[in-house]
């Protein structure tokens, strides 16, 4: 077992949702020259997890899909830019051991610019397994070009909570 499996293994996945979505935004940011936490990511995804991404290119629309290991890796990798993501606005939907979260995220290059380099939507489906929420699936949609995302009532470079 690798060092990064045995890491993301030993720490707890979070008891509320709540707690397992900040988790995710705290796990991708990272500044300049360093990788996010994929440890933490990994903790908090389902080993059968998917990331489904859509953005515009050229006008376009473009949708992804990933599996969450492969997710995982992507966030434990060195980048040349920095990725920060600070979670606006958040609405949750609780039934027994399922979760769905609708949640707005402004993401900039640099921790305290001013403005964000873009602003996403994103639907997260958790299970609470024996062990803590994990995310089963996660969905972004990055802002189409002339259709800003409306912040829910957030405020734009102030973040919620754990992050």
């Amino acid at each position: 077992m690798n060092a990064i499996v045995l890491a993301a293994a030993l720490l707890a996945a979070p008891a509320t949702p709540e707690q397992a979505v900040a988790t995710l935004w705290r796990a991708l940011s990272h500044d300049a020259g360093r990788p996010g936490n994929e440890a933490e990511l990994r903790a908090i995804l389902h080993p059968d997890a998917m990331v489904y991404g859509a953005r515009y290119r050229d006008g376009v629309p473009a949708l992804s899909v990933t599996r969450g290991t492969d997710f995982a890796a992507s966030i434990g990798r060195v980048g040349e830019q920095g990725f920060h993501e600070c979670e606006v606005a958040r609405e949750v939907r609780q039934y027994d051991r399922f979760a769905t979260v609708y949640s707005v995220v402004e993401s900039r290059n640099e921790r305290n610019a001013p403005k964000a380099n873009f602003t996403g939507v994103n639907s997260i489906q958790l299970y609470r397994a024996d062990e803590g929420w994990r995310i089963i699936a996660l969905y972004y949609q990055v802002e189409k070009p002339g259709m800003p995302v409306p912040l829910q009532g957030g405020k734009s470079g102030v973040c919620l909570e754990g992050q």
